[in-house]
């Protein structure tokens, strides 16, 4: 299979195609050979358990846990015997990727004898189809809900709407899926967007508060107290890995985050903005307030005095 193209998208862009959504409940033998999906795939265990095999790693999901796959990886899964086995799974792309991409999941996924087949052979059609993936968390493949009853109440509605496919069901699959990706989110990183399990979770996140804290200062990247011990190429990579943005993206987010802010309360110029978020060249703010918000900042404050009249 060629290298298929791979696309990062980021939280404010996202909006998810629901392709299908099923329940299962059976105490009868499970398996599925070794195969691969063509989209993401997101498994709720709700009872009994799974043993996944993913790129040659062993994954036991029991209860609780959620299993998300990715596209084109090569996986398999059996049950523990004497199992009663019940799961929600939902098959989706991060958006949707148009008519000539799409592919009836019933005829790829649910139709195919697991029971009685070794493998499952690649659908040639699919096999160089795009993955997209989010540029702001990269999900484990198992994470241990912390509040399974949110899953399981999301999980229960979006299988109700995509059972009964009334006018505009897809407006709220996508809303439940998103409901489901951001206890995800919560689920595998701190309030800061650090990933949990990261080796450097503590001096990311403290790093990431310093900035919260100083961002209306010029700050040198290097002498941030949770860095200094660190050297700066390790601790940017660091700080990458972590939170998906290099220290100078997050803190240019920050500050215009606090620019809008101070934007909507309709009583500072944009030179006084410019200044009080740690900028002192108002063109270059200009050009960077534009580049992150698609307008320049006397747009955007004209935008919102059309809102208020």
């Amino acid at each position: 299979m060629a290298k298929v193209p791979v696309k990062k998208l980021d939280f404010l862009n996202l909006a998810p195609y629901v392709r299908y959504v099923q329940v299962y409940n059976s105490n009868e033998e499970y398996k599925v050979p070794p195969r691969v999906i063509y989209d993401h795939e997101i498994v709720f265990m709700l009872s009994g358990k799974f043993v996944h095999y993913l790129d040659g790693i062993r994954y036991e999901q029991q209860a609780g846990d959620v299993f998300f796959l990715r596209p084109h990886v090569k996986h398999s899964t059996n049950i523990i015997k004497g199992e009663n086995i019940s799961y929600y799974a939902v098959h989706f792309d991060l958006e949707y990727m148009g008519e000539q991409l799409d592919f009836s999941a019933i005829d790829v996924y649910a139709n195919v004898d697991y029971q009685h087949i070794d493998y499952v052979p690649i659908e040639e059609e699919l096999s160089e189809r795009p993955v997209i993936e989010l540029s702001e968390v990269m999900f484990p493949s198992l994470i241990q809900a912390r509040e399974p009853l949110l899953y399981i109440q999301a999980f229960r509605e979006m299988h109700d709407i995509f059972n009964e496919k009334l006018f505009g069901y897809h407006l709220f699959l996508r809303a439940h899926l998103l409901r489901i990706l951001g206890y995800m989110v919560r689920d595998v990183t701190t309030p800061y967007g650090v990933r949990k399990e990261f080796s450097h979770r503590t001096e990311i996140t403290e790093a990431i508060q310093y900035m919260y804290e100083h961002y209306k200062e010029e700050l040198d990247f290097n002498n941030i107290p949770q860095a200094k011990y660190l050297s700066p190429n390790y601790f940017r990579s660091l700080f990458k890995e972590a939170t998906g943005k290099t220290p100078l993206e997050l803190l240019t987010f920050l500050r215009i985050e606090q620019a809008k802010s101070l934007m909507q309360e309709g009583k500072h110029s944009v030179g006084d903005i410019c200044y009080s978020v740690g900028y002192q060249d108002i063109h270059y703010f200009s050009k960077l307030f534009k580049k992150m918000e698609g307008m320049s900042p006397k747009h955007y404050i004209d935008s919102l005095n059309v809102l208020k009249s």
